[in-house]
């Protein structure tokens, strides 16, 4: 779901889409689980500079990449009506038994030591740039 658009209005939308397109007399059942309204965190914001270079002291030679992807956690939007002037940047993580999205998910040893260590950094950074 991109931002700006509703997500009840293009869910209905979809379904509409799909049972007026259903071929061979297939018989389709629809139904909705779950809603939550599209995020779009601030990517030019100071935390996600302060996250930028935490992420190359973890990632040494790279560069931090943002990229729009599907999903939303609906706590984010949350947040932001509540907190309108809170940076929002969620980074995960886990042990790899801790299996947070699937039965056989795991997290490599190396990819939790890289994070928690971007985790730290950002934390350091982030409360320095916060005090001048």
């Amino acid at each position: 779901m991109p931002p700006g658009q509703d997500a009840a209005e293009a869910t209905k939308l979809l379904f509409a889409h799909i049972e007026n397109h259903t071929p061979w007399n297939a018989r389709v059942t629809l139904e909705q689980v779950g809603q939550g309204q599209a995020f779009q965190a601030d990517t030019s914001s100071p935390a996600y500079a302060s996250m930028a270079e935490a992420m190359e002291v973890a990632y040494p030679g790279q560069e931090m990449q943002t990229a729009g992807l599907g999903g939303s956690i609906p706590l984010c939007n949350t947040l932001a009506s509540l907190y309108p002037e809170a940076e929002i940047l969620l980074i995960g993580l886990s042990e790899p038994e801790a299996q947070i999205h699937a039965p056989n998910e795991s997290v490599s040893p190396e990819e939790l030591e890289r994070l928690s260590v971007a985790e730290a950094h950002f934390l350091v950074n982030y409360a320095r740039s916060k005090q001048v």
